[in-house]
């Protein structure tokens, strides 16, 4: 972990990356890649290839059981970051989270998460 990274830690932050494309989705929670990825748990299992980089992105506590469908493209998102290591909700470790903040969901549904987290996108 780079020093910037670890003095970022308990921060608000803002990141860009690419929602990681999974098979079987996590309600509440997606991850974030600095490039394009595709898991394949199917096939492969839990032994995938994901770069050290990945965050997992969690929404609010009041959103937790959300299905985030998977959009294409570029996107920054703001949240509260932590670094170290971190057991997900599935057994997989993390070394970064960012939790999204309640006014960044608040008072939308799941249509409209969605149409919150594509507005985000970059355009290519």
């Amino acid at each position: 972990m780079s020093a910037k990274l670890n003095a970022a830690n308990g921060q608000r932050v803002q990141i860009t990356g690419y929602m990681v494309q999974q098979e079987v989705p996590h309600l509440g929670r997606f991850m974030l890649s600095p490039r394009p990825v595709q898991m394949s748990e199917h096939a492969d299992g839990e032994a995938d290839d994901l770069p050290a980089a990945l965050v997992t992105v969690y929404l609010d506590d009041a959103q937790q059981d959300w299905l985030i469908p998977y959009k294409r493209g570029l996107m920054t998102l703001s949240g509260h970051l932590s670094v170290g290591r971190l057991e997900e909700r599935d057994g997989r470790v993390s070394w970064v989270r960012l939790v999204l903040p309640a006014q960044a969901t608040r008072g939308m549904d799941s249509a409209e998460l969605t149409n919150y987290l594509q507005a985000q996108q970059h355009a290519h």
